[in-house]
């Protein structure tokens, strides 16, 4: 008997190492070397002109390095640009990712990364000109920009509206009573009985994400299906 208890000790044990060794391992991180930065402020200073980048002591850019366990340091800078007017309801601002190569020459160690621009917008004040601020949404260029004002204005009784769907959504139901932040407005396929659909994705404050499918008719915005996921990466 006691023999037959170890081996179902040590086969529990086995199992979970096996577990725990299968579990992806969170990447790692690090901030940017002097060289990176100094580097990067000169390619930026020469490639775009201050009255794109509002200047670099306004927008400095954001470092993004990480990498995998034996694998090389991915080094990624974003800059966004000065504020615009992108109608006369929403501000915006639009973000550029640059990528860093090491072995490449000195002077030619940054390019353009080959993901698009990103567009953030946010509402803007009448008679008053645009200018940073902390939270902004991510909006899809496909998006029409007057959806994109209403979804803006709505965004807490839509996702209040949301929050009722959860329960139906075993991925959902546990994150009902989560805070969340609007984070991005992107397009929506068509759904059974909405053809007119626009995409509302939020953040929460544990690290996950929540998209809120929106029915648009005449006018009219609603909460139409929800879908969630277990970490905002």
């Amino acid at each position: 008997m006691r023999r037959l208890l170890n081996y179902a000790v040590l086969a529990l044990l086995g199992a979970a190492c096996a577990a725990h060794a299968a579990k992806p391992q969170a990447p790692q991180t690090r901030e940017p070397t002097e060289e990176e930065r100094s580097s990067f402020d000169e390619y930026y200073r020469l490639q775009v002109p201050p009255r794109v980048s509002g200047g670099p002591s306004l927008f400095a850019p954001a470092f993004d390095i990480q990498r995998r366990r034996g694998e090389p340091w991915q080094v990624i800078a974003r800059v966004d640009s000065s504020p615009r007017r992108h109608t006369p309801d929403l501000c915006r601002q639009i973000r550029t990712s640059y990528i860093y190569n090491p072995k490449a020459p000195k002077g030619e160690r940054w390019m353009p990364s080959a993901a698009a621009p990103e567009w953030y917008v946010w509402l803007a004040t009448p008679n008053v000109i645009c200018s940073a601020i902390q939270y902004t949404t991510r909006m899809d260029p496909q998006v029409n920009p007057e959806d994109v004002k209403a979804l803006i204005w709505q965004h807490r009784t839509l996702l209040a509206r949301a929050r009722l769907l959860f329960a139906g959504n075993s991925s959902c139901a546990r994150q009902r009573s989560l805070t969340f932040r609007l984070a991005a407005i992107e397009p929506a396929p068509p759904s059974n009985g909405a053809a007119s659909m626009v995409g509302m994705v939020f953040e929460s404050d544990r690290d996950t994400l929540v998209r809120v499918a929106v029915r648009k008719s005449r006018g009219e915005y609603t909460a139409w299906n929800v879908s969630c996921a277990n970490s905002a990466g």
